[in-house]
């Protein structure tokens, strides 16, 4: 029996892409990691703050709850904790319980330590909560912290304060935010000419200052400003 020419044989050795390709592939499956724990790791911080809120809360009134009925409820701190949310929220609704809570809150600021940690904490929700559209208006850089050297932030506002010098007439607020955490920054106030506005949406700045100038949008040179880069 003749054996087939040498020409004919498979392959016995795939060899990997080289060149090119291979980079491509390593870009690619960096982006796909760096995206999965940008999807994850807010979950995760949420969900262990609200188990450490939760797990708070029942060891305060778990054990009351026990004496009072001689049985353990276990998940009794899930049960308040939202009780206790929905009843701070439907009183901050009327107009009575808002000068309750600002009284409470009066109290608070005047303890030293107590005050720096509460308006810090209330600070950042307050910046998550409000809507994206309301709290971030565009995405701009500005050169900063020197002439030369630019740096990524987001318009929340305007002012025009003209008694003070001839550059302050017309004025643009600038947060810049830190990598990588994004709710701690510096406010830049800085003259509206000196501001170029850059073509990404607010999700895609954030999204790379989070990483850190890893996962970079594909930008068009003729894209609109505060458009969503192409795919």
């Amino acid at each position: 029996m003749t054996p087939p020419p040498f020409e004919s044989l498979p392959s016995p050795l795939t060899l990997p892409p080289t060149g090119s390709a291979a980079k491509g592939g390593k870009h690619r499956l960096r982006n796909l990691v760096l995206t999965g724990l940008l999807i994850l790791a807010p979950l995760y911080l949420t969900g262990y703050v609200l188990w450490l809120l939760f797990h708070f809360m029942d060891g305060i009134f778990a054990p009351l709850i026990e004496r009072a009925i001689g049985l353990h409820v276990p998940g009794f701190g899930v049960v308040l904790t939202l009780t206790s949310i929905l009843a701070l929220g439907w009183v901050s609704s009327f107009l009575a319980g808002r000068r309750a809570i600002a009284a409470v809150e009066g109290l608070i600021r005047r303890i030293p330590i107590a005050r720096s940690v509460y308006g810090a904490t209330k600070g950042i929700f307050e910046a998550i909560s409000r809507d994206q559209a309301e709290a971030f208006k565009r995405v701009v850089l500005i050169e900063y912290p020197r002439k030369g050297v630019y740096s990524l932030g987001f318009v929340t506002g305007s002012a025009a304060w003209p008694g003070v010098a001839q550059a302050t007439e017309d004025l643009t607020f600038v947060f810049v935010p830190t990598t990588p955490n994004p709710t701690s920054g510096f406010l830049v106030v800085t003259p509206s000419a000196e501001v170029k506005d850059c073509p990404l949406s607010i999700e895609e700045g954030v999204r790379l200052i989070i990483s850190g100038g890893l996962l970079q949008p594909a930008i068009k040179a003729d894209a609109p400003a505060g458009e969503p880069a192409a795919p």
